[in-house]
């Protein structure tokens, strides 16, 4: 058996034939010998020496009579684990393509405008896949760290992190003219801009039809971003309105007078009302001014 000055592997574990040309007249010794284990592969890219007297313990604990065996270990032997270098360009390429796939998910339009990620990986030689992940439940938009995992032959070698700062484009309405507090929006008092989510709060309104009709909760300044807590469906109905109860089911339609109890009304709310004839107190969704409907 002759030991190689120099030998490369690609496992984690070492074996004989990995860094020695294994011969002899016993077919089954020689077999028994190619196989077996030495020790653990150093980390990718580094190495350790090759000792005949470690051989010799290894041989021992195979149950292999060391006499068998005519051994040359040649001054300074080394075996160097075989790598890959992973670049940051290729971790940064990984990042693009999981954003530009899951942008194709969601609504605007999504550009990388940067990744921070300065440093290259080491790695076993072998099959290379990358697996990106994002923070539960935060959405890509801003600055978003993710764990990018690369693995080897489907075994994870490396977990790092990127920040990505990604712009998100959306068309946002926004106050054309200042909006006094009440004020009834209409098409004329507002527009549409296309602005970047990242700097926006996650309930800022993104269509028109979302406000038109309704009325502003509070004062409002121009090329404000409207947001859905600033705005408000009108009150239909107030204290002492009189309304048409409606009550329907099974084919059957009732109708009855009553007067609202609540101090106002907006449509879809549920609001207290008092049946004229019976004075008895019923909860009713609001319809429109004049009628409410009571749900079975």
């Amino acid at each position: 058996m002759a030991v190689f000055r120099q030998a490369e592997v690609n496992a984690e574990e070492i074996r004989l034939d990995d860094v020695a040309r294994v011969t002899g007249e016993d077919p089954r010794l020689v077999r028994k010998l190619q196989k077996m284990e030495i020790g653990r592969a150093p980390l990718p890219g580094k190495s350790r020496g090759i000792e005949e007297a470690h051989i010799l313990v290894r041989l021992k604990h195979a149950d292999i009579d060391p006499s068998r065996v005519a051994m040359k270990v040649p001054e300074g032997a080394e075996v160097v684990r075989g790598f890959v270098q992973v670049s940051q360009e290729e971790v940064k390429r990984a990042v693009r393509d999981f954003v530009r796939q899951a942008a194709a998910l969601q609504q605007g339009k999504t550009r990388v405008k940067d990744i921070q990620f300065d440093r290259d990986i080491v790695v076993p030689k072998g099959g290379l896949t990358f697996r990106v992940e994002p923070p539960q439940n935060r959405g890509l938009c801003g600055r978003v760290p993710l764990a990018v995992s690369i693995s080897v032959d489907g075994k994870v070698e490396k977990r790092v992190w990127a920040v990505a700062d990604i712009e998100v484009l959306r068309e946002v309405v926004v106050a054309g003219r200042p909006l006094g507090r009440h004020h009834r929006i209409s098409e004329d008092d507002i527009q549409v801009r296309e602005m970047d989510m990242a700097g926006l709060p996650a309930s800022a309104v993104t269509e028109e039809r979302d406000v038109v009709g309704k009325r502003t909760r509070k004062a409002i300044n121009i090329n404000t971003v409207l947001r859905t807590d600033m705005v408000e469906f009108p009150p239909l109905v107030k204290r002492g309105d009189v309304v048409t109860v409606v009550a329907e089911g099974a084919g059957l339609r009732i109708t009855a007078l009553a007067v609202v109890k609540e101090r106002r009304g907006r449509k879809g709310e549920r609001i207290l009302v008092e049946n004229l004839d019976s004075s008895k107190g019923i909860y009713a969704r609001v319809i429109d001014s004049k009628t409410v409907r009571v749900d079975f």
